[in-house]
């Protein structure tokens, strides 16, 4: 963690991870009350936070191979690493970090291939681009939030382009 594209790749993989975590707290932070008493978080950052879920983790999981190296899968087995013979050439040219032990290496080696290639990446990739709806269903909702009058009178405004006045300019500046 102490080469430059090392420390980039986690930051990258940091900055994903902490967008979903944000636009989660936003959209909650954002809810109104029903008058059940129930809460109901903002549509529009509910579904900007899902459709960064649909996106994201592939990111994340595609720089956590890339620091993996093409060692997580052709790592060899438990069985390769037991044999008589093999083991302890394996556990000789398969040495990273003398502080470290092999086995710690192949262990973070093996999480890595399973949470985005084995049976673990359905429930980490396929459930964060399906889990909570379809991507397209997000784009939907997002389209249909946008406000794309507004947001262009108030890029008009900002530019100094005189405009008819409509239901969709902003309210004027104190």
């Amino acid at each position: 963690d102490k080469a430059s594209h090392i420390r980039d790749k986690l930051v990258e993989m940091t900055h994903l991870n902490e967008t979903i975590f944000s636009s989660g707290i936003a959209s909650s932070h954002e809810a109104k009350p029903l008058a059940s008493g129930a809460w109901i978080n903002d549509e529009m950052l509910s579904n900007v936070c899902k459709h960064n879920v649909t996106r994201f983790p592939y990111e994340i999981a595609r720089f956590a191979q890339d620091l993996a190296g093409g060692l997580m899968v052709t790592l060899p087995s438990e069985a390769d690493f037991n044999h008589e013979e093999a083991g302890p050439l394996l556990a000789k040219y398969l040495r990273g970090r003398s502080d470290i032990p092999v086995e710690t290496r192949t262990r973070m080696l093996r999480l890595i291939e399973n949470m985005t290639l084995g049976r673990n990446a359905v429930g980490y990739l396929t459930e964060s681009l399906h889990g909570a709806g379809s991507p397209q269903a997000q784009r939907i909702q997002i389209l249909r939030g946008m406000d794309l009058p507004r947001k262009k009178a108030y890029a008009e405004r900002l530019a100094g382009i005189d405009v008819i006045a409509t239901d969709a300019d902003p309210p004027a500046a104190d």
